[in-house]
């Protein structure tokens, strides 16, 4: 995918998160997403050779 794609895709994300006016639902995703981030990290340090730039 081409970083245009991914940087409307991020845009749309953001958007998207801005109009949740639930506090309770913005930090279940932040949590989430966090959690997600965790672990790709620790999946590119076991496997170095299959990380992304």
């Amino acid at each position: 995918m081409s970083n245009s794609v991914e940087d409307l895709q991020m845009l749309r994300l953001i958007k998207a998160f801005q109009k949740i006016a639930d506090p309770n639902a913005r930090r279940s995703i932040l949590l989430y997403v966090e959690d997600q981030l965790e672990k790709q990290q620790a999946r590119a340090q076991q496997n170095p050779s299959r990380t992304r730039c």
